[in-house]
Order: structure tokens, then sequence, then C-alpha cells
């Protein structure tokens, strides 16, 4: 019905069938068929003959000012929705955390040489899952993941986690000790990463013990600062509480087992409404094999 509105709109202006058909390209038989069969759907006559021309009816007069109504709501929406989707083509939007973005800054940097044309947006992981089926990020890049029919999952790297205290702390003198040790850790004990809570759950009540406080937070940054002030030690990637040396904390590696933490891009199956995505996933595919 929206080509046979056209056709009418056409029509009106021209105030001739011959001359609306000669602008829109088609037969006059055709075109007049058209408006037969939309005279049909609204009930009645839309144009009355006057000489070699053709007057709109006052039923037509009221079908005009709606079909430019209708129409130029039929541009704009296109307009809009073209606009949407090539602002968010050349958009991405990151769900990750703050240590995982310093880790893969060089990664961010040549993608962008790579792909000057694509925005990342970064965005705090907070619930990556829901966040990419809400749809208010594309990719999330975390270290857990809880299986979804609509969500997959990419292997991204594993880092090792180690042991992090204050400079006086009476382990600081310490290199290497193992979990078993974590036993006589007077201390508090903060764990962000669920997989190495469940290894110490494995090992000892006593260890789970240490996990025990009064102060808790999910931020990387807090629980350094935390250790920093003598809060308690932490578990923690090792190459974030190197990036912190110097500021008055030791590092102290595991072992038996070493733990360590996966790193996991995360996307929803059906993302191909947005090509940024796909060239995104490849680009880390590509990055991961060297």
């Amino acid at each position: 019905m929206f080509r046979q509105l056209e056709y009418f709109i056409q029509i009106c202006k021209e105030g001739s069938y011959t001359k609306a058909a000669e602008v829109l390209m088609m037969s006059q038989p055709t075109l007049s068929q058209q408006i037969r069969f939309l005279e049909g759907e609204v009930g009645t006559p839309l144009f009355e003959r006057v000489g070699r021309g053709v007057k709109i009816t006052a039923a037509g007069e009221i079908l005009y000012q709606k079909a430019i109504f209708v129409m130029r709501l039929i541009e704009e929406s296109k307009k809009e929705t073209y606009e949407l989707r090539n602002a968010r083509t050349n958009k991405l939007l990151i769900g990750i955390s703050s240590m995982d973005f310093f880790r893969l800054v060089p990664r961010f940097l040549k993608f962008h040489e790579q792909y000057p044309g694509i925005t990342l947006k970064f965005a705090s992981a907070e619930n990556s899952s829901q966040q990419l089926l809400d749809s208010s990020i594309d990719i999330g890049i975390i270290d857990y993941h809880e299986p979804n029919k609509e969500i997959h999952m990419m292997h991204l790297y594993k880092e090792e986690q180690a042991l992090v205290v204050y400079e006086d702390h009476p382990w600081a003198d310490r290199t290497f000790i193992s979990f078993q040790e974590l036993e006589d850790l007077e201390s508090a004990l903060f764990v962000r990463d669920l997989s190495v809570i469940e290894q110490l759950h494995t090992f000892s009540d006593k260890i789970t013990k240490s996990l025990q406080s009064k102060f808790e937070s999910t931020s990387v940054e807090i629980l350094l600062f935390m250790v920093l002030h003598k809060m308690g030690v932490a578990i923690l990637p090792a190459s974030l509480i190197e990036s912190f040396f110097g500021q008055k904390l030791k590092m102290i590696r595991l072992v038996d087992p070493s733990p360590v933490r996966e790193i996991k891009l995360i996307f929803k199956k059906h993302h191909y409404n947005n090509p940024s995505v796909q060239t995104f996933i490849d680009f880390f595919l590509e990055q991961s094999k060297k």
C-alpha cells in the first residue's frame, strides 16, 4: 500500500495520470490499476476527471494529507535507522575490567592501527553476560562466565596469579611459597578470582578461614590499596602486581600448584548485524596465535 500511496501523491502533484506515469516511469494503465486498488482499500473515489487531467476529491484531499504525513515518517525512520546502524557498526562497546584493560592496551592500539574507522568504547565489566544480552556491550572480556546458549565464548590467554603482601609483612622476604603454606597465614587473605577460591577451599578449612574478613572488594585497585594499608594480603595477577612495584608491595610466587587466571572473550552468537564484532573477533584470534 505504501507504493500505491507514492503513486497517489505523484498524481496529486502532477494533476494528471499521464504526467505522473512519465515521472514514475511506468505505463498509464498500470498506474490507473494501482489507484483503483487504492480506491478499493479506502472505499471511495479519489479523483474526478477534469478535461485532460484529474481533480482530487474531498476524500482524496483527506488521504493526501495523511499520505504526506505517513511518507514523511517513513523517510525519517529510514534515515534514523541508517544512522543508528552505521553508528553502531563503526563503534564497538567492550565490557572489560581495569586489570585486563591494562594487559590488552597494546593489542587495542594495534587494532586501532589496522581498523582506524572503528571506535572502541570501554565499559566496566560488571555482569558481562547480561550486558551482552541487553545489548549494552558488544564484546565482553572476562575471567568468569556462566554458560548461556545465546553467548559464545573464546579463550584469549592465561596468566599467573601470585600473592602480594605489604613491604614489612612477615613473608615479605619470601620468593616462593606453596599453597599449603597459606595455612600459616595470620592475616586476612583477599581473593577475587572464583577459581582460586575454589582451589583454596579444596586444600583446607584453615585457609578458607583466612578468606573471611571484615573488608571485601571485587576491585583489584581497591584490593591493592587494602594490602598497601596492611588490611590483609591478596592473590592477584602477577602482571598487575609487577606494575605496582616501587609502591611498598612485595610479590610472592605460588607453587604446588601455581594458580592461573583464564581470560575469555564472549559475544552473542547472533552478532551479524554488526560486522565490526566479527572483525574484532578475527583480529583477536589472529593475535592469540602469535
